[in-house]
């Protein structure tokens, strides 16, 4: 069957796009950053540090996009390997995609091992473990309608491509990303076959979902997580607005990605500036604490000034959690941070919620 759709693609895809000055300036900047990131001579635990860091807000993010409201301290708990229970399957979604980041993360840096349908398929399956029937983990190939569930992206999906042709124009996708490999910057290929996957939503269950994890083994296997720390599920959640917009107007005019490729690289290089800063000041604040404590703060407060630089607000009771301390203990250590001017207060009573001062 795969033989005799390989002969049946016969056109190759070809993405319409325009190297703008922008988009340049970003992959510029994306790469000294990652540059930056992987040349700096951080501890051991330093790095193992990161690595629970992206893994937490990686969860933290998907549980965001599903609806799951998890606190801070249940993402790390969630990515040491804690099940996460819910009323409904939103919780088995989040245990399965926490498996499929540990697939792609032992499996990916293998030489062997690239995208195809093959890989497309098993983190399908992954993601389905438990929550959809077997049998409901394959490509769309005619007469199943589409679980919409948990996959607003569907709506975006090119209804031209009649399902018995859906693995043609993924085999087609797939021939030209891995032509273009010598001639195409890598972050261009991943954004562009990212986007040809919206629209073909070549699944009946979790095209969203899968293909995030998709854009996950891509950047891992291009080299941009592993040693940077890159927590790739925060851009798609963060940014989803302004990329279905993006993807929207690529629709309205004939297919062409610019604008969606230039917030991609933007957002991507922006996020990658912002492991770096927080590398450095994990780093600043390690040679500070082996001469002298930084501000006289305890761990649990440079652990919570460290979250807030990716995590907006916090609330006192995500903070008795995640540091697992009283009420009282935790009004202390925040008024505080409030105190040394390191974070402000907003809100009042139980909606009270603190972030960085200089946010």
């Amino acid at each position: 069957m795969l033989l005799l759709l390989i002969q049946f693609s016969s056109a190759m895809y070809e993405p319409k796009y325009q190297l703008t000055n922008r988009m340049v300036m970003n992959l510029v900047k994306l790469e000294v950053e990652k540059s930056m990131i992987e040349q700096n001579q951080t501890t051991l635990q330093s790095k193992t540090n990161m690595q629970t860091r992206a893994k937490s807000i990686n969860m933290f993010h998907m549980a965001h996009i599903i609806g799951v409201e998890l606190t801070l301290k249940d993402a790390e708990k969630a990515a040491e390997g804690r099940k996460i229970r819910t009323d409904d399957a939103r919780g088995i979604i989040l245990n399965n995609y926490r498996n499929t980041l540990e697939f792609v993360r032992s499996n990916v840096t293998d030489t062997y091992i690239d995208i195809d349908i093959n890989i497309m398929l098993h983190l399908n399956k992954i993601l389905l473990t438990d929550w959809k029937e077997s049998w409901e983990s394959k490509f769309r190939t005619g007469g199943e309608d589409i679980d919409v569930i948990l996959d607003n992206w569907v709506s975006l999906r090119d209804q031209r491509i009649e399902p018995i042709r859906v693995q043609d124009e993924l085999l087609q996708a797939l021939d030209w990303y891995k032509s273009s490999i010598s001639k195409v910057h890598n972050i261009i290929r991943i954004g562009i076959l990212i986007y040809r996957l919206v629209r073909i939503s070549p699944f009946i269950v979790a095209n969203k979902l899968t293909i995030i994890a998709i854009a996950d083994f891509l950047l891992q296997k291009n080299g941009y997580i592993e040693r940077s720390f890159l927590p790739a599920t925060r851009n798609f959640d963060v940014y989803e607005d302004e990329y279905r917009e993006a993807w929207t107007q690529a629709i309205e005019h004939n297919e062409d990605v610019t604008l969606w490729l230039e917030r991609f690289i933007r957002n991507l290089a922006g996020d990658m500036a912002d492991v770096r800063e927080v590398i450095g000041k994990n780093t600043q604040a390690e040679t500070k604490s082996s001469r002298q404590p930084f501000l006289d703060l305890n761990k649990r407060q440079l652990k919570i000034l460290r979250y807030l630089q990716t995590i907006p607000t916090v609330k006192r009771e995500d903070y008795v959690q995640m540091m697992d301390v009283s009420t009282m203990t935790a009004y202390r250590d925040l008024d505080s941070l409030v105190a040394k001017k390191l974070l402000k207060v907003d809100g009042k009573g139980r909606g009270t919620r603190y972030m960085l001062y200089h946010r």
